[in-house]
């Protein structure tokens, strides 16, 4: 695998993590998006050793929040708050997203969908395709299509949160 095929793995992998950790902070929008590219393109141009998930997240959080701090401190702004208790709470509130446990049950829940749910899902998700696009591959509406994918999501939802009640 080439160090671009790499990267690209790791985005599709952390990505939305990292942007809503970094909203979790206080950046707005435009400053999340900022941020997220530009720790990736710092994950590129300094890899390193990917220990699995978890660690990887760890790691891009760190570096996403120096690269946020860093804004902070050159527009002479503080958070207002202690961005260690920060990444207490981030934990607390997010230990499934934190572990690798959970995309095994994700990547489990996607075989059990039926197959035009797990379809639209991986359109959405792993090509990136708009809702009139969906609707067009799979020749039907698109409120059809939204309809679909809110029943799929509720179903992948319900299907992690019952094999977490049953982990040990």
């Amino acid at each position: 695998m080439t160090r671009e095929d790499a990267l690209i793995e790791l985005m599709h992998a952390h990505q939305r993590g990292i942007w809503r950790y970094l909203r979790f902070l206080g950046a707005d929008v435009a400053l999340a998006d900022d941020i997220t590219q530009e720790t990736f393109i710092a994950a590129f141009e300094k890899p390193f050793e990917e220990r699995g998930h978890a660690a990887a997240a760890a790691y891009l959080r760190l570096a996403a929040r120096n690269l946020f701090l860093n804004v902070l401190r050159r527009e002479k702004r503080q958070l207002p708050f202690d961005v260690e208790e920060a990444e207490r709470a981030w934990l607390a509130l997010t230990p499934a997203e934190n572990s690798d446990e959970r995309l095994d049950y994700l990547r489990a829940c996607l075989d059990e969908l039926p197959e035009r749910g797990k379809r639209a899902i991986e359109l959405e998700y792993r090509e990136n395709k708009s809702g009139r696009e969906i609707a067009a591959l799979m020749q039907t509406s698109e409120d059809a299509i939204k309809a679909l994918l809110k029943r799929a999501r509720g179903e992948l939802r319900e299907c992690i949160e019952s094999k977490q009640r049953r982990s040990p």
